[in-house]
């Protein structure tokens, strides 16, 4: 997809979250996912679409687009979508999942060493939470 005609369909689904109208921000954002972009960037805009999901209060459909994103994003080096989906597993809540995905986080060897220690705070903060 040509770089221009991707940031263009971006800005136009992020003028109309701001305006309310969350649909037809997710469909060009459906849109951007199908296309050729390379999988990290589909990992964004499906991520996108969970916090879009998440504004409309339809938390299912959330972790269902954070589960999208996180298929993107394991053909690619990141892990800036599965550190988005711990926390917003912790938000929900759901801290035994939380800490599930930090705990995926913190094993997986291309973590950074400053990273790895953030998160393993976040894991000492969600047991308390958890109540344990």
């Amino acid at each position: 997809m040509d770089h221009t005609l991707y940031a263009s369909l971006a800005n136009r689904a992020s003028d109309l979250v701001e305006a309310g109208e969350h649909q037809q921000a997710i469909e060009i954002l459906e849109q951007l996912v199908d296309s050729d972009l390379p999988d990290f960037d589909k990992a964004v805009m499906s991520l996108n679409i969970a916090t879009v999901r998440d504004r409309m209060g339809d938390h299912d459909a959330a972790l269902a687009s954070y589960a999208d994103a996180l298929a993107y994003e394991g053909s690619t080096d990141s892990y800036f979508v599965a550190q988005q989906h711990a926390a917003y597993l912790s938000g929900l809540g759901r801290y035994e999942e939380s800490i599930s995905a930090y705990q995926g986080l913190i094993e997986r060897p291309d973590v950074k060493a400053e990273d790895r220690e953030i998160f393993a705070a976040n894991v000492v903060t969600l047991r308390k939470l958890a109540g344990g």
